[in-house]
């Protein structure tokens, strides 16, 4: 029988708000980096994509943060849903932002 992996998951706290993040499966990253890569370069929003990634892999008070329950938890949260996705991205693709070293 084989045995189903599960994938890792955090806690992220943005302004005293608790959040589980589970990763993104790699498949599941990979599209997402192939989709996004040239907005997540140029710092450009994308909404959709926000919601996206807050909606599949974020949840609250042990209740994943649905469709549904997205305009309600971030109503007139702009910058609150802004750092919890920066953190959520920070998370799920360290390798793509960590300083670079610096020489010394």
């Amino acid at each position: 029988m084989a045995t189903l992996e599960i994938l890792e998951q955090t806690e992220i706290e943005v302004d005293g708000v608790q959040y589980l993040v589970s990763a993104m499966p790699t498949t599941k990253g990979l599209q997402f980096l192939e989709q996004f890569q040239e907005e997540l370069d140029s710092g450009k929003d994308n909404l959709a994509m926000r919601k996206q990634v807050i909606c599949n892999y974020v949840s609250k008070d042990n209740q994943m943060i649905t469709e549904k329950r997205f305009d309600a938890v971030f109503s007139r949260k702009y910058k609150h849903l802004s750092d919890l996705y920066q953190k959520v991205i920070t998370w799920n693709f360290p390798d793509f932002f960590q300083a670079p070293a610096t020489e010394e």
